[in-house]
């Protein structure tokens, strides 16, 4: 079935962006050269799955783009499809399964899966029924030991008790709702409201469903923020007790993300108050006992990242800080970001090109990117203002 997006659906950024717009992993700090050929990209990409292949016991982590949202956030930048039908989810669904079994004529079945991420986007715009078929299908391509680091982005509004409890069902132990900001202020500027005593339910309600790990998703620098605001909002995080809060920084480039121009640019904090607002977030998670592995994430003192900081095991790819061995990854979906051996491999954004692309037998990546350190560990250097990447929230 090919997919025929409601004429209502709204972009995150303009078709013509480059590589460094949004959707190409903005949420990794590397440096980039300039863009390789479509088919040269794929090329190096069938190259890189032909090492794996000969490498059948090294395991592989999969990150996959769920680009569907309710409603599209005024201070998104990714490129989000908006109240769509089920048929055109249905049909994504099938395509991403598509994807996986090209994937793995390519690389073989004999590969465990020891990551895999379902989100951005977020994954409650599936039915249970879907993503059944999501996680299943993936079952069925390669294995998927219980113990695999499974992760969900879920926007906190939307979830349900079943949905929850589905995805713990299905071997999901972390889920990341994306709160932005607390304040009632800042949440009408944004078009995101929700309350604290949502977001508080919805974490019970995860706990209750066996989630080992809940990471709250923040965002400094939106319309209306101050600093008394935003210690409030911290405030009230470390009341909630998270295992994980994650900080996003927000940029603001109307020309290139369209809907960001409904936001008043005279409320945007400065950018002088936008770093003491960083500040006061390592200071009062740091002081309420969080551990800070990285400019963006505090963990808990008694997480496996903590742990793994400790020891000098810790990594970050594409999909998150991690303490999972070193594993290729690969990205499915449009827009999905990929690493193997050093690389760094972009799928089409594009729903209708990406489809395309599969239903040819052509695998859909279309940029690459080679780094001098993929998935390196986590240091002191990253403890920067400039180290905090934009990040795309629930």
């Amino acid at each position: 079935m090919r997919l025929t997006l409601r004429p209502f659906w709204r972009r995150g950024g303009q078709a013509g962006e480059g590589p460094e717009g949004p959707g190409f992993l903005d949420t990794v700090p590397v440096p980039w050269g300039g863009p390789a050929p479509a088919e040269q990209a794929r090329e190096q990409y069938e190259r890189a799955l032909a090492g794996l292949a000969a490498r059948p016991a090294d395991p592989i982590a999969l990150a996959v783009a769920i680009p569907f949202c309710a409603a599209h956030c005024l201070y998104c930048e990714r490129d989000i499809h908006a109240a769509q039908p089920a048929e055109v989810i249905d049909a994504y669904v099938e395509s991403l399964l598509a994807e996986a079994r090209l994937l793995s004529q390519r690389i073989g079945a004999r590969h465990e899966v020891l990551q895999a991420h379902l989100g951005g986007g977020t994954a409650n715009e599936l039915s249970e029924l879907q993503l059944v078929r999501l996680v299943g299908g993936l079952q069925e391509v390669w294995r998927m030991p219980a113990d695999a680091e499974m992760s969900v982005d879920c926007d906190p509004r939307r979830v349900t008790q079943s949905q929850l409890e589905l995805l713990r069902g299905l071997g999901f132990r972390l889920v990341s709702f994306g709160v932005t900001d607390l304040d009632p202020a800042v949440q009408q500027a944004i078009g995101r409201r929700h309350s604290q005593a949502l977001v508080d339910d919805v974490c019970r309600v995860a706990r209750e469903s066996g989630f080992e790990r809940i990471n709250l998703e923040l965002m400094i620098g939106l319309p209306q923020q101050t600093p008394a605001r935003w210690r409030a909002t911290l405030e009230r995080i470390v009341d909630m007790a998270p295992d994980r809060v994650a900080l996003s920084r927000y940029r603001h480039r109307p020309a290139s993300v369209p809907v960001q121009r409904a936001l008043d640019a005279g409320a945007l904090p400065s950018e002088a108050e936008a770093r003491a607002m960083w500040a006061m977030a390592s200071e009062v998670l740091c002081s309420a006992g969080y551990d800070w592995i990285g400019a963006d994430q505090f963990v808990l003192g008694d997480d496996e990242l903590a742990t793994a900081l400790q020891r000098g095991e810790l990594r970050r790819n594409v999909i998150s800080y991690t303490a999972t061995p070193n594993a290729a990854l690969l990205g499915l979906g449009a827009g999905a970001v990929g690493e193997i051996d050093r690389s760094l491999y972009c799928n089409e954004r594009a729903l209708p090109l990406w489809q395309q692309s599969l239903e040819d037998g052509r695998l859909p990546v279309v940029r690459v990117r080679t780094v001098d350190s993929p998935s390196a560990p986590s240091g002191p250097h990253e403890h920067s203002f400039e180290s905090l990447a934009p990040r795309w929230l629930s």
